[in-house]
């Protein structure tokens, strides 16, 4: 659903600016109501919005309450055995249905967990955020678009960018809306 592109957008946005992690789920507990006030005012049914928003904002109040980042505090705490088959047990908890990273809670869920757990290591983001039994390709690009707008390209192999189709197209792109943000170019 579309508060999975919220909670993307809002990532996005706090990783451009610098925002610590620990404190991004509970801004997007914040931002929600925000956005449920104005779904209500522009809805001719809103209430079947409300249904999903409680299931989405409690799926994320327990989430932050697991790894301990409920008041925004950290870092977060994570099981003392997470490797792969682990994560995948718990990306599996988070899901509907047994498919992790299909649905609007849980894909931009794992894409926060990949981002917490994995620091500045490119190769680690992948690993949780790519690389599991679900739906590895939403997750992936929104744990990317994080950490790139975060990191940039430091770290990255550069046969992951250097032949991107449309790269000169995306690099303008990234230009421009730079540009608007921020009223220039570095």
């Amino acid at each position: 659903g579309y508060l999975g592109s919220l909670a993307s957008a809002l990532f996005t946005a706090l990783s451009v600016q610098g925002v610590p992690l620990e404190l991004w789920g509970c801004r997007l507990l914040e931002a929600t109501p925000l956005a449920l006030k104005y779904v209500q005012s522009t809805e001719t049914d809103p209430g079947q919005h409300e249904q999903v928003w409680g299931y989405f904002q409690e799926s994320w109040k327990r989430y932050l309450s697991e790894r301990g980042l409920s008041q925004g505090l950290g870092p977060a705490a994570f099981p003392a055995a997470y490797g792969a088959a682990e994560r995948d047990v718990e990306y599996n908890k988070w899901s509907l249905d047994g498919w992790p990273g299909r649905s609007g809670h849980d894909a931009p869920m794992i894409a926060y967990d990949a981002l917490l757990g994995g620091g500045a290591s490119w190769e680690e983001l992948c690993s949780r955020s790519m690389f599991h039994g679900g739906d590895s390709d939403s997750t992936g690009v929104i744990a990317g678009c994080c950490w790139g707008a975060r990191y940039g390209l430091s770290g990255v192999p550069q046969g992951n960018y250097m032949e991107l189709e449309y790269r000169h197209r995306l690099e303008s792109a990234a230009d421009t809306l730079h540009t608007l943000a921020w009223g220039g170019t570095e």
